[in-house]
């Protein structure tokens, strides 16, 4: 993993805590990478209740 990447999720977490559109994140809370790593992926173009994990 980028040793930049944990910061900027967790700067992004708090930034969204506080306010921010999630839509103007760097990093992607699902995938925890990088926004631009996964924009293409099917849990974002076209989400549907089976791209997301069940709870345990």
């Amino acid at each position: 993993m980028n040793k930049k990447l944990a910061p900027a999720i967790q700067r992004d977490n708090e930034l969204e805590d506080a306010g921010m559109h999630g839509d103007d994140r760097k990093t992607c809370w699902t995938h925890q990478s990088w926004a631009a790593d996964c924009e293409d992926d099917p849990a974002h173009t076209a989400p549907s209740v089976s791209h997301y994990p069940r709870p345990a």
